[in-house]
């Protein structure tokens, strides 16, 4: 028997009415064939209020809805995920928190998921915690990536469903999301598009390099504010291929300040000691409701230190 669900109500408007629960279910839901039959399987995962009726009844896949009926699902799923992500006690940012997802502000020189070398403090590790400590009971999700240097605004879906919603959104998602990073040198032009393919060298894994042979990758870059040998930029991406912003920005004579695989000839960055990108912010739908959320992440104080004088 699962051990969650996520229990959604809709209410039927006039252009819905005649339609058959499968295809409010499939249409306004979202939900895949597998998930539909799988809320069948439970007695209650499927039932109708009809307007005027005090109590909700079972309903049929096949059978149509009227206006102003109320619709419950229940989305369940299993989550023993013993063994994935071990809990831990580290603290985390939360920004925002509903029944689907929860959007955390990540600090900058933290690994995202557990790995041989992180294997109890990544922010999945955290999460998790937070999860024990609060009595909810989900699978960790990450939805988009941020490298390990990279600070700021990260989403995490709660459940199955929500995650395959937010997932399609994902390349509309990217291209509402804003970053800052802190460069080096002085730029030449106030605003900028870079567009050169990124890709991958045979027996080099950690590092990217502009190659003919690669993928495309568009940067869009403004100038926020010079200083003297560094400036603060904002960024937003048409694609997002492994270390863009690092890449592009090095590719271009002005690589971020602190960033050891791409900035190795900087000459002085300021007391950074990781990549200067922050994931500053971000735009997308929520994956139930549909409602329009946006969100801002302040500088952490290591960029902020550089900038705000």
């Amino acid at each position: 028997m699962p051990e969650s669900a996520r229990e959604i109500e809709i209410k039927i408007t006039d252009n819905e009415e005649g339609l058959k629960v499968r295809e409010i279910m499939s249409g306004k839901l979202k939900l895949s064939s597998r998930e539909i039959t799988r809320c069948k399987q439970f007695e209650d995962g499927v039932m109708i209020k009809k307007a005027g009726d005090a109590q909700y009844k079972l309903i049929w896949l096949k059978e149509t809805v009227s206006a102003g009926d109320i619709l419950k699902v229940k989305i369940y799923e299993d989550t023993d995920n013993s063994g994935d992500v071990i809990p831990s006690d580290d603290p985390i940012d939360i920004v925002y928190e509903d029944e689907d997802l929860i959007l955390l502000n990540k600090p900058g020189d933290m690994v995202v998921h557990p790995s041989y070398a992180h294997h109890l403090d990544s922010l999945s590790n955290a999460l998790a915690g937070y999860y024990l400590r609060t009595g909810q009971n989900h699978v960790v999700r990450t939805i988009g990536r941020l490298d390990r240097e990279t600070s700021g605004l990260l989403i995490f879906a709660k459940n199955r469903h929500a995650a395959a919603i937010l997932s399609n959104q994902k390349g509309n998602m990217s291209k509402r999301k804003e970053y800052l990073a802190i460069v080096s040198g002085v730029l030449e032009n106030e605003q900028g598009t870079i567009d050169a393919p990124i890709g991958q060298e045979e027996g080099v894994r950690m590092i990217r390099k502009v190659m003919e042979s690669g993928k495309e990758a568009i940067t869009h870059y403004k100038l926020v504010r010079q200083f003297e040998d560094y400036a603060l930029v904002r960024l937003c991406l048409d694609t997002g291929r492994t270390h863009q912003i690092r890449v592009h920005m090095s590719y271009i004579g002005h690589p971020l300040l602190g960033d050891s695989l791409y900035g190795k000839e900087i000459k002085n960055s300021h007391g950074m000691k990781r990549a200067a990108l922050h994931a500053a912010h971000l735009e997308f739908m929520q994956p139930i409701t549909g409602k329009e959320l946006s969100f801002e992440a302040e500088l952490p104080e290591d960029m902020k230190s550089l900038v705000d004088f």
